[in-house]
């Protein structure tokens, strides 16, 4: 599987823009995302295999920077999300966003998923680390990268879906941008080179061939030619799924 490589020399510094949760909630709030040196824990500078259940505070400050440098990078006009907030496992607390029934959305360790209301990342510690155990340590930053791209799509006012198919659209957009993160993480050698991007691919194709008749994401199919665009031909790639609001 593809695997992330620390650059030591850029990424040991706090992650600027992980905050603390909104209020509410059981178990307390959610908490801010470590912010200490990701050295201390992968001292062969590789991620794969580094971090254990209770250390996916840090694998998320170790990759943070990676993601915002590749926006930076490319979209220097736009600010990053307000918030990355870690939910750890027993935590709760609301989120903005509402739920399909019209509540306001609560935030778990399984939550994965970006919030336009307040423009925050919610990551749960149980789906990161799914998603580091099942695949390797590049899969949840792909996966950051795809929620990253929702943030754009705010940003940059494309419009939001109304029906099912688009929806699809729209989340297509996402794993074309995860894509192009990882066709840049893999230019600045952070992706090691022994592995491929199949294992990447693989788990998208998974969470897409979950969805049912009422689907509201890609086919697998769909999902992994939306990523190989992003990752074949980069950002400017993404702007296909809808021309009228480019995003690069």
């Amino acid at each position: 599987m593809r695997s992330l490589v620390l650059a030591l020399s850029v990424f040991v510094f706090a992650v600027a823009g992980c905050g603390s949760a909104p209020s509410g909630g059981d178990g307390g709030g959610p908490a801010q995302a470590a912010t200490g040196p990701a050295s201390t824990m992968c001292p062969n500078g590789s991620l794969e295999g580094c971090f254990g259940f209770e250390e996916m505070d840090r694998y998320l400050q170790a990759v943070l920077p990676m993601l915002q440098q590749f926006f930076r990078d490319l979209r220097p006009d736009l600010p990053g999300p307000r918030n990355v907030v870690y939910v750890r496992r027993g935590e709760t607390g609301l989120q903005p966003c509402l739920d399909p029934g019209g509540r306001p959305g609560l935030a778990t360790s399984t939550s994965f998923e970006y919030c336009g209301a307040d423009q925050t990342i919610y990551v749960g510690q149980d789906l990161l680390w799914e998603f580091y155990r099942g695949a390797g340590d590049a899969a949840p930053a792909i996966a950051l990268a795809h929620e990253w791209g929702h943030h754009l799509q705010v940003l940059l006012q494309v419009p939001p879906p109304r029906t099912a198919a688009q929806s699809v659209r729209f989340e297509n957009q996402a794993d074309c941008v995860s894509g192009a993160w990882a066709r840049y993480a893999d230019e600045k050698g952070w992706l090691e080179t022994e592995d491929d991007i199949e294992d990447v691919e693989t788990l998208i194709g998974a969470i897409g061939a979950r969805e049912g008749a009422g689907r509201d994401h890609g086919t697998a199919q769909e999902r992994e030619e939306a990523f190989n665009a992003g990752y074949e031909r980069g950002l400017r790639a993404c702007n296909a799924f809808f021309p009228e609001r480019p995003i690069a």
